[in-house]
């Protein structure tokens, strides 16, 4: 039996859909198991082979019970989802080691530089990679040039992100929190790259996907899009970095330059598009825990193909 165990699964249904099709799809004996706060009231949690309550992810005890959870599920593979919870993971790397689980997740280096955003910056620009200009609040130059894209410095999501028109309007958004990063506005298409590496660091998969649509800070239409450049730069970024598992990069296309802003290390909340596209991220995974060789298939994906979400309702 190969156990994973997903934590945060809150709406993640499509998600934990993958998994549990693709093991039934390949004949493969697994179970996939999810923990929540909240179970009751998360939809992923009925579409789990089971289910289990935890502690908030603030709270001391949040990754002992996750632990003792992997010990009565016997879990193989742990994959975190929400990156308010990695560093007290990456901190316990050891004890679910110990408990026989192997944690997919960066190590510390990767997870700082991304949870920051000041640091992904850094990272990008000291490496030569083509990046917005951006400022924390007291580089802020006398003068900036308007308009300018503020988000906030740490975590994920895009909640306060937004685009700012005047010198009023920024010091506004300042005084309403001052972790805030102000970001060179760069207008254009804007690319997702859902990344898997393996745990020696090397990429195996690449699949670029076109936003097309955001709704509430998640992908609601979307495409893979096939480009040379955005597969070669994004393997390099992900393979520099040395990030293991699943990654997202995101870029914006300005004028055929791309501009790289944001990295991830989990899965983004469009990677069923790139899984329905050939990708099977749930396979690869079995394989790796397995221990067998998985040669990089980089490009390998169907092109073109859209995805558009709507929701659903589960009634108990």
């Amino acid at each position: 039996m190969f156990t994973i165990l997903f934590t945060s699964i809150g709406r993640r249904v499509q998600l934990i859909r993958a998994f549990t099709e693709s093991y039934k799809r390949h004949g493969i004996e697994a179970r996939v198991v999810g923990v929540d706060a909240i179970p009751q009231m998360a939809p992923a949690s009925y579409f789990c082979d089971a289910t289990y309550q935890v502690p908030f992810i603030h709270r001391d005890n949040y990754v002992e019970k996750v632990l003792e959870v992997c010990v009565l599920e016997k879990v193989n593979l742990v994959i975190p989802l929400n990156e308010k919870e990695f560093l007290d993971m990456d901190d316990n790397r050891q004890h679910f080691t110990e408990v026989g689980a192997t944690l997919l997740l960066s190590k510390r280096r990767v997870l700082e530089w991304c949870q920051d955003k000041y640091l992904t910056y850094k990272f990008f620009t000291e490496n030569n990679w083509r990046t917005p200009k951006t400022w924390v609040g007291s580089e802020l130059p006398e003068k900036p040039k308007f308009p300018v894209f503020v988000k906030p410095r740490m975590g994920m999501g895009s909640k306060g992100a937004q685009k700012v028109t005047d010198k009023t309007q920024l010091h506004y958004v300042l005084s309403q929190d001052s972790d805030f990063l102000v970001q060179e506005f760069i207008s254009g298409s804007e690319y997702t790259l859902d990344v898997l590496a393996n745990f020696d660091r090397r990429v195996l998969s690449i699949v670029p996907r076109q936003r097309l649509e955001v709704r509430n800070g998640e992908v609601s239409k979307s495409r893979t899009f096939r480009r040379e450049d955005l597969l070669y730069q994004g393997k390099n970024i992900v393979e520099k970095m040395g990030a293991i598992g699943p990654v997202t990069l995101q870029c914006i296309d300005h004028g055929g330059k791309l501009y790289w802003i944001e990295i991830n290390p989990r899965f983004g909340g469009g990677i069923p598009l790139t899984i329905e596209a050939g990708v099977d991220y749930p396979l690869v995974l079995h394989q790796l825990f397995q221990g067998k060789l998985v040669e990089p298939f980089v490009g390998h994906f169907k092109d073109n193909l859209k995805m558009i979400r709507y929701d659903e309702a589960i009634y108990f």
